[in-house]
């Protein structure tokens, strides 16, 4: 993930500048350094915090390790840019929001599917009635995580990671629905595991059933060892006055890419442009908060113009909590075998 955010540091130097790079096996951090081209490279985080003259940090690292690392940089005063998802359980992220905000930091989880452009404008429809109320909505979040990592990968491992493809993928198209919808009221989930090289209570299938506090419900499905798929993440939302729905990307195209959205609505009926039939144009993706199509750039400029200009994130970690809650909601209404009010959590 560290390699996808290094094009927004690349590519705006006038906005932010990369002065050091951390990991604990000092040849990745050697590599990215070379990439980044910058000469201070670190295995210690505590060190590079102390030394370096930096204002925020990039923490592109294990899951468990997130909370540790996210509390050293806040107390050292910096903004953080944290990668998805939170922690491995709600008391740490809580844990890590109470100290971002005790230090006065910003503090933004990289929740990449937000910052499509196409994400945007579905927004825009939905807080524009375009849609009218919003009945239903479904999610698909499909890899086949094998052909992407080695097998002793710590991504198969449910204690490193916090779980398998419900905190490891869907958790990209859970959020991005709560960010269309609102929060979610209550769950009901069922997780299984199917092929051995997950460990450790690491689930490779997931399914739930959401109930968001507006009274839309939602349906979830996650793999990470489906051996054929037709698409990675796609979504669609039901209103009563229209419909909307993600394109498939292309096939070259990153696994973490939706295609365009795509619209059919009563409006556009009475203005002639489709049938009663359903036909589905597509939307007009142009963001005034954007800056392309690539959405690991835009969070991260995003990240960098909220440091600035001291704005709310649009996916800070605060907000993000309520995604985590339907994480762990999930998690626990798998193993209780019950439905879960997240207001318990």
């Amino acid at each position: 993930m560290a390699y996808a955010h290094l094009p927004a540091y690349l590519k705006f130097p006038e906005k932010v500048k990369v002065t050091a790079v951390c990991d604990i096996r000092e040849e990745a951090a050697r590599s990215f350094a070379k990439a980044a081209k910058i000469p201070s490279v670190y295995t210690d985080l505590e060190k590079m915090l102390g030394k370096e003259d930096i204002d925020a940090v990039d923490i592109c690292t294990i899951h468990d390790q997130h909370k540790y690392q996210t509390i050293l940089a806040a107390e050292s005063g910096k903004h953080i840019l944290l990668e998805k998802p939170m922690a491995c359980s709600i008391q740490d992220c809580r844990d890590m929001v109470k100290a971002t905000e005790k230090s006065n930091v910003k503090y933004m989880i990289a929740q990449v599917l937000r910052y499509l452009p196409s994400s945007q404008a579905v927004l825009s429809l939905i807080k524009n009635e375009e849609l009218g109320f919003i009945n239903a909505v479904r999610g698909d979040s499909i890899l086949k995580q094998s052909r992407l990592l080695p097998r002793d990968h710590w991504m198969f491992d449910g204690k490193r990671a916090g779980g398998g493809v419900l905190i490891t993928l869907s958790i990209h198209i859970i959020d991005l629905l709560r960010y269309f919808i609102g929060d979610v009221k209550r769950v009901s989930g069922f997780c299984k595991n199917f092929s051995s090289l997950f460990v450790n209570s690491a689930e490779d299938y997931s399914t739930a059933i959401l109930e968001f506090k507006s009274g839309t419900i939602g349906n979830i499905f996650g793999s990470l060892s489906t051996g054929r798929t037709p698409w990675n993440i796609k979504y669609i939302i039901y209103g009563d006055s229209g419909t909307i729905y993600s394109n498939p990307p292309p096939l070259n195209k990153g696994h973490y890419q939706i295609g365009n959205a795509m619209l059919s609505s009563k409006k556009l009926d009475r203005d002639g442009k489709t049938s009663q039939k359903g036909e589905f144009i597509p939307i007009n993706q142009e963001s005034k908060i954007l800056e392309g199509n690539d959405p690991f750039i835009n969070e991260v400029i995003h990240f960098v113009d909220c440091c600035q200009s001291n704005e709310e994130p649009i996916s800070s970690g605060k907000d993000n909590l309520n995604t985590m809650k339907i994480i762990f909601g999930i998690y626990k209404s798998s193993k209780t075998s019950t439905v879960i009010n997240l207001d318990d959590l």
